[in-house]
């Protein structure tokens, strides 16, 4: 190639750089791109103002204990590191601007979208992935 000319990038470039994303989302998981799209902590306070009620503190499940019964629905553990691998961040992304209905779930899973913004939502999807990751400390044995 001489001077002055530029290099075409064909078909097999593009498919190469696919492959390269498509790995990378395999290597790293999806969990990955919410943290680099949101902010764990503003998505903390999100989370407790306007999800915790219903998801628990620390996303347990059902936060209100033994004041009033749960609803006649199962609440999902969104600390449970193998329940939350399986929910892609769009999926996520989608039930909580959109609410339950919007994929398939219950009525009882409020819409978002009124109270956050795109921004204030993948913030709360890095918080979720934060909860999942979270690991006890090992009990030191006493002799």
């Amino acid at each position: 190639m001489s001077r002055g000319q530029s290099r075409k990038v064909g078909p097999a470039t593009g498919i190469g750089v696919r492959a390269a994303v498509a790995w990378g989302i395999i290597a790293f998981g999806a969990p990955a791109l919410a943290a680099e799209r949101g902010d764990a902590a503003r998505g903390q306070a999100l989370y407790v103002e306007y999800c915790s009620q219903c998801h628990g503190g620390r996303g347990e499940g059902w936060g209100w204990g033994e004041k009033i019964p749960p609803p006649p629905v199962p609440i999902p553990d969104l600390s449970n590191a193998e329940h939350m691998r399986q929910l892609s961040d769009q999926y996520l992304f989608e039930i909580i601007k959109e609410g339950g209905e919007s994929v398939g779930k219950t009525r009882f899973m409020p819409a978002a979208e009124r109270v956050m913004s795109d921004e204030g939502i993948w913030d709360v999807i890095a918080y979720l992935r934060s909860l999942s990751r979270r690991v006890e400390a090992p009990q030191k044995q006493e002799r």
